[in-house]
């Protein structure tokens, strides 16, 4: 983390903040121009459905105001491999070490249930994130509103 880097508390998410992370989904999601008009041509892309807030497998990153402003959900795809579904942070917070934060604590996690890689589908505008959190791009594949590339980190096996 810099200096700059927003500290945050990370939790597990519960069905009581659905509300709260559909507003971030949202907001977060039109945030980036280059997304904006097709999205908005395709409202069904900004409902944010919150079914594994019930599994416990998304996290929020809390701030120092009590308020979330980030999330990040993850799924166990087999044979050790974890898929990272969706991952937000509040468009006023970004580019404030709250993503990396979040995928810090999933990765923590993943090593300590043995898992051995993540996986992840990043649109054009998410890869230079996923690359500077150690992700590598395996191969590109066409989504619904174009090009995309799948990423994956290896984990160490046997990290406490």
């Amino acid at each position: 983390m810099s200096l700059e880097d927003e500290l945050v508390r990370v939790r597990t998410g519960t069905p009581a903040d659905l509300a709260v992370l559909r507003d971030l989904f949202r907001r977060s999601s039109l945030s980036n121009e280059g997304d904006r008009d097709a999205l908005l041509a395709n409202p069904h892309t900004l409902k944010f459905a919150g079914e594994r807030l019930a599994q416990g497998t998304t996290r929020v990153a809390v701030g120092v105001d009590g308020r979330i402003v980030g999330f990040i959900t993850s799924v166990t795809l087999g044979n050790s491999v974890l898929e990272v579904e969706d991952m937000f942070v509040d468009p006023h917070r970004m580019r404030r070490g709250i993503g990396r934060q979040l995928m810090q604590d999933l990765v923590t996690t993943a090593r300590r249930a043995g898992v051995a890689r993540i996986e992840v589908t990043a649109n054009p505008h998410a890869e230079a994130f996923y690359r500077s959190v150690g992700f590598v791009r395996t191969h590109e594949l066409e989504m619904e509103f174009g090009p995309a590339s799948r990423m994956q980190l290896t984990l160490a096996r046997n990290v406490p």
